[in-house]
């Protein structure tokens, strides 16, 4: 579940840029669209820090929260990289 919504928030937080969501959605995102993107992202986030903590202490918890949220990173950034590319070749 930890990484599930690390993925969850940086993918919204990259939805909300105007680039990234020109190359999978396709435009630029309405102002309002891009304030919720941001806000779910900061509370998918933030709810990784919250759960991680309460589940195995504060500085493990954060520890692995930022264990989590590099990989969830690293996930958005593969996809995206791999979506620009299959695009590029079509």
């Amino acid at each position: 579940m930890s990484l599930l919504l690390a993925i969850v928030g940086f993918a919204c937080l990259a939805g909300a840029m105007n680039r990234h969501h020109a190359e999978v959605i396709g435009g630029k995102p309405p102002r309002s669209r891009a304030y919720l993107l941001r806000l779910a992202g900061s509370v998918a986030l933030g709810a990784l820090l919250i759960v991680e903590m309460t589940h195995d202490g504060a500085a493990f918890g954060a520890l692995l929260a930022f264990g989590y949220a590099s990989a969830g990173a690293g996930t958005v950034l593969l996809t995206l990289t791999l979506l620009s590319r299959l695009r590029v070749r079509r």
